[in-house]
């Protein structure tokens, strides 16, 4: 990542977002490698001993969800002093976690995207079922559009894990003993959402999908515009939060 004093003031915000985005890359890419190996082998070892019917991306591609989220809320709860000491202005700082996450949930979710692919050739080629655990029953992803259609949507819900998870961190950081409760809000609107656009359980704690069952008659297009109006909604309390943050000389 370039260094503040070698980057111009009106391009630096979104240097750094960038350099942020292919440092961590860099930092969790045996994390990522390894995943990878295991989404592809796993169902060959389990093939062993039962029949294969259910999406091993599906499941490693909702884990990411989380991960994602982690990642923006530790960055901003751990680095923001650093940041702001090294000379970066809180108003950058917002603008550069904006382009993090942008480019973080892009290339995550473009792995996803062919990853859920590739494994719809594997086990075609294997004779295998690719489906998801949909309310409780095995159901079918569907033909090569609908699949391609199933995987398209997680860049955008990469995004908003990320706004999430950096609400959650920079609140966390302004307010260090109760700035983590506005996880509480936010965990069940995110977690519904994703509930309503695969149809399905969350990957995550069943009272965060609690409002999944108002959302049930929504038709697709709806749910998504509505994950759209929340990632921008969090990334927009996000940079409201880090404005406001004091300087704390003790921590800088």
């Amino acid at each position: 990542m370039p260094a503040l004093q070698h980057l111009t003031l009106p391009n630096r915000r979104f240097a750094l977002g960038a350099g942020f985005a292919v440092e961590a890359v860099k930092y969790f890419k045996y994390w990522i490698l390894a995943a990878v190996v295991i989404a592809f082998l796993g169902p060959l070892a389990l093939s062993l001993y039962r029949d294969i019917d259910l999406s091993t991306w599906y499941y490693t591609a909702n884990i990411a969800k989380w991960f994602t989220s982690f990642v923006a809320g530790g960055f901003l709860f751990t680095l923001v002093p650093n940041m702001i000491a090294a000379g970066m202005t809180r108003r950058e700082l917002s603008v550069a976690m904006g382009v993090f996450g942008i480019l973080w949930s892009a290339a995550l979710g473009a792995l996803v995207f062919a990853g859920i692919l590739a494994e719809r050739a594997y086990y075609d080629a294997m004779g295998w079922g690719q489906g998801i655990d949909a309310e409780g029953s095995i159901s079918a992803i569907g033909t090569w559009g609908e699949t391609a259609a199933f995987a398209a949507v997680y860049p955008l819900m990469y995004l908003a894990y990320f706004a999430a998870g950096a609400a959650i961190g920079a609140a966390a950081y302004r307010w260090e003993n109760s700035g983590w409760l506005l996880l509480v809000p936010i965990l069940p609107v995110v977690f519904s959402l994703d509930n309503a656009v695969y149809d399905t359980e969350p990957f995550g704690p069943a009272w965060a999908g609690v409002l999944g069952r108002f959302m049930e008659d929504w038709g697709r297009g709806v749910v998504l515009t509505a994950v759209v109006i929340v990632a921008v909604g969090l990334a927009v309390a996000t940079r409201q939060i880090l404005l406001d943050i004091p300087l704390r000389s003790k921590k800088a």
